[in-house]
């Protein structure tokens, strides 16, 4: 199982994630085992649906902290995207996550 780490989040008009920068991590060194790159939400969806593990990396004073996982979520229509997992928390949302550029 691989675990990844997604650093910026690029929103459509109705605020769901299109794209994600976003690396593989060595969770023996806590660090990056590669460079970032900008993956499409259908990169992530394969991944999860792969078993791997995808952090949300939220920004703080001291760089970025590790904190809410990612899960597929399906719609009716058959499209599946990406959401964080669990109840709503306070400035860990994807809107507080830094943002790719259009």
């Amino acid at each position: 199982m691989k675990v990844f780490a997604v650093s910026k989040v690029r929103l459509d008009a109705d605020g769901r994630i299109t794209h994600v920068y976003w690396g593989e991590v060595d969770t023996h060194k806590n660090d990056w085992a590669g460079p970032e790159s900008v993956a499409t939400v259908t990169d992530v969806v394969r991944a999860i649906h792969g078993h791997h593990q995808v952090f949300a990396l939220f920004p703080s004073t001291h760089g970025h902290l590790p904190d809410r996982p990612f899960m597929v979520v399906d719609y009716d229509s058959g499209w599946e995207t990406i959401s964080l997992d669990g109840p709503p928390t306070h400035e860990r949302e994807v809107h507080d996550m830094e943002r790719l550029a259009p």
